[in-house]
């Protein structure tokens, strides 16, 4: 369960460490394409981070709709995302630009918010919620306030 506590761990800190500073106009579905338009326009990085993001997010969907969990799959999805996030933040809104800083919170977000709940579902198709036990508590509640428990 190691791989799940650690998605959850990168996925909490994702959520922690991303503003909500993107424009309140336009439709969810509108925002989320202008953000990743905007992301392609970006610092490459935060092009790359888009993609394994939306990469990540499929691979979880496969993994459910196939009934089989890929725990190194997982874990190296989980370990792309973490080590490209930091990264990113090393860089910083000041060299990267407030625009693309706001897009990579965004992608994070976005992105961030369904592979929770994805994860979640692959989790209890992995044992439920046993599979929690040892996770930082902390990250746990970010966890749970994400699926809305």
């Amino acid at each position: 369960m190691k791989t799940a506590t650690n998605l959850f761990l990168f996925l909490a800190m994702t959520l922690l460490a991303a503003c909500s500073s993107e424009p309140k106009n336009g439709s969810p579905e509108q925002k989320e394409e202008r953000a990743m338009d905007e992301a392609a326009e970006c610092d490459p990085l935060v092009g790359e981070f888009r993609d394994l993001m939306a990469d990540y997010e499929s691979a979880l969907k496969e993994m459910i709709a196939a009934k089989k969990i890929d725990p190194n799959g997982q874990k190296e999805f989980s370990d792309k995302a973490s080590d490209l996030s930091k990264r990113i933040k090393e860089r910083g809104e000041k060299a990267l630009g407030m625009k693309c800083w706001s897009e990579f919170n965004t992608i994070g977000q976005t992105y961030g918010t369904r592979i929770a709940k994805l994860g979640m579902e692959v989790m209890m198709m992995n044992g439920g919620m046993e599979g929690l036990e040892g996770m930082d508590p902390a990250a746990l509640e970010a966890m749970k306030k994400v699926m809305g428990q």
